[in-house]
C-alpha cells in the first residue's frame, strides 16, 4: 500500500512534490493501491514511482516523466498522457481503456494483457515495446511506432493503423480483422498465423514479411508491396491484389481463389502447389515474366 507521507505530499500539488523528488533523488515513492481519480499531475516528475493497482480515472497526466514507472494492474480509463514519458514503463495488466495516449513516448514500456481499447494511440512511440496478448480493439495508431515491437496474440481488431511502422514487429498470431493499415510499413515483421480478415493494406510496405499460414481471405491490398514477403499456406481467398508487387514472393500452398491479381507483377515468385480457381489475372506479370492477357 502507499506511503502515507508520500500521498500527503502528492495532494500537495505538482510544483511541490517535484522539489520534493529534487531533494530526495534516491527515494522510490509508493503511491500503490490508492485513489488518484481525476487528478492533476501534468508535468509532475514520477519516474521510478510505484502506482501499481492505483486509480487514475480522469487523470492529467499530460507531459508528465513516468518513466520506469509501475502502473501494472492500474486503472487509467480516459487519463490524459498527452506527450508523457513512459518508457520502459510497467503496464502489465493495466486498464487504458479511452486513454488519450497521443505523441507519448512508451519505447520499450510493457503493456503485456493490457486493455487499450478505442485508446488514442496516434503518433505515439511503441518502438521495442512488449505488446503481447494487449487488446487493442478500436483504438487509433495513425503514424504510430511500433518497430521492433513484440505484438504476439495481441488484438487489434478495428484499429485503425493508417501510415504506422510494424517493421520488424513481431505480431505471430495477432488479430487484425478489418484493420485499416493503409500506407503503412509492415517490412521484415512476422505475422505467421495472423488473421488479417477484411483487413485494408493498401500501398502498404509488405517486402520480407513472413506471412506464412495467416488469413488473408477478402483483405484488400490494391498496390501492395509484397516483394520477397513469404505467404506460404496463407489464405489469400477473394482478396484484392490489384496492381500489388508479388516479385520474389513465396506463395507455395497459398490459396488465391477468387482473388484480384490484376496488373499484379509476380516476376520470379514461386507459386509451387498454389490455388487460384476463379482468380483474376488479366494484366498480370506472370512468375516467367510474361504478362497474362486476360483473366484465367
Amino acid at each position: 500500500m502507499a506511503n502515507e507521507n508520500h500521498l500527503t505530499l502528492i495532494n500537495k500539488g505538482v510544483s511541490a512534490w517535484n522539489q520534493w523528488r529534487d531533494e530526495n533523488p534516491d527515494v522510490a515513492p509508493d503511491l500503490s493501491g490508492i485513489n488518484l481519480n481525476k487528478i492533476n499531475l501534468k508535468h509532475a516528475n514520477l519516474s521510478h514511482v510505484d502506482l501499481s493497482q492505483t486509480s487514475l480515472l480522469g487523470a492529467d497526466l499530460g507531459y508528465t516523466n513516468l518513466h520506469c514507472v509501475n502502473l501494472s494492474r492500474a486503472d487509467l480509463s480516459g487519463v490524459d498522457f498527452n506527450e508523457a514519458n513512459l518508457t520502459e514503463a510497467n503496464l502489465t495488466d493495466t486498464n487504458l481503456l479511452g486513454a488519450y495516449l497521443s505523441g507519448a513516448d512508451l519505447s520499450q514500456a510493457d503493456l503485456s494483457r493490457a486493455k487499450v481499447n478505442r485508446a488514442d494511440l496516434t503518433g505515439v512511440n511503441l518502438s521495442s515495446a512488449i505488446l503481447t496478448k494487449t487488446s487493442l480493439v478500436g483504438a487509433d495508431l495513425s503514424r504510430a511506432n511500433l518497430s521492433q515491437a513484440s505484438m504476439v496474440g495481441a488484438d487489434l481488431s478495428r484499429t485503425e493503423m493508417s501510415r504506422v511502422d510494424l517493421s520488424q514487429t513481431d505480431l505471430t498470431g495477432a488479430a487484425l480483422r478489418d484493420t485499416r493499415l493503409i500506407g503503412a510499413n509492415l517490412s521484415q515483421s512476422i505475422l505467421v498465423n495472423a488473421v488479417l480478415i477484411g483487413a485494408r493494406l493498401n500501398r502498404a510496405d509488405l517486402s520480407a514479411t513472413n506471412f506464412t499460414g495467416a488469413n488473408l481471405s477478402t483483405a484488400t491490398l490494391l498496390g501492395a508491396k509484397l516483394t520477397q514477403a513469404n505467404l506460404s499456406q496463407a489464405d489469400l481467398t477473394a482478396a484484392n491484389l490489384s496492381g500489388a508487387n508479388l516479385s520474389e514472393a513465396i506463395l507455395t500452398q497459398a490459396i488465391l481463389d477468387e482473388a484480384n491479381l490484376s496488373g499484379a507483377n509476380l516476376t520470379d515468385a514461386v507459386v509451387t502447389d498454389m490455388s487460384a480457381e476463379g482468380a483474376d489475372f488479366s494484366q498480370a506479370t506472370l512468375p516467367d515474366g510474361s504478362l497474362s492477357e486476360s483473366p484465367s
